[in-house]
């Protein structure tokens, strides 16, 4: 049976970036290094937190999660730009009511990628029905 999840922007994600990327910020400004260093550091900190919430926050980067088909241990994520990822979900993937990571290692790839799902990417029964099935469906079929 397959499961179908539409991700959709979450704000909690954004405020945990933008306060974590805001003390980097301010612990860099208070080092004692050349401004020049400090202001590179601080463009870089910026970029990142930029690239960030583009991809994994509001998910308008064009590499974005948005979307993750599931059937048992096999999962196929869904890229805004129409991409597919095709894998097997790993059993140290962690599910929790506020915070899902799905690990995942693609077909043919030795690497494994995340999807990091806050619940109000998906809505309060659908985040439900998601950690209920990861948590219980999943672990029960065979690999």
């Amino acid at each position: 049976m397959t499961h179908f999840f539409r991700l959709h922007p979450s704000r909690i994600c954004s405020a945990l970036l933008f306060a974590v990327y805001s003390l980097s910020i301010l612990i860099v400004l208070i080092l004692p290094v050349l401004v020049l260093a400090k202001a590179a550091l601080v463009f870089l900190l910026v970029c990142c937190l930029v690239y960030y919430l583009r991809r994994d926050a509001w998910l308008l980067s064009a590499s974005s999660t948005v979307a993750i088909n599931l059937q048992g241990n096999n999962i196929v994520l869904l890229a805004r730009n129409g991409g597919e990822v095709s894998g097997q979900l790993l059993p140290d993937s962690l599910v929790t009511p506020v915070l899902t990571i799905l690990n995942v290692l693609p077909q043919g790839k030795k690497r494994a990628g995340s999807v990091v799902i806050f619940p109000d990417s998906l809505g309060r029964e659908r985040n439900r029905e998601l950690r209920v099935l990861l948590k219980w469906a999943v672990e029960v079929e065979p690999q």
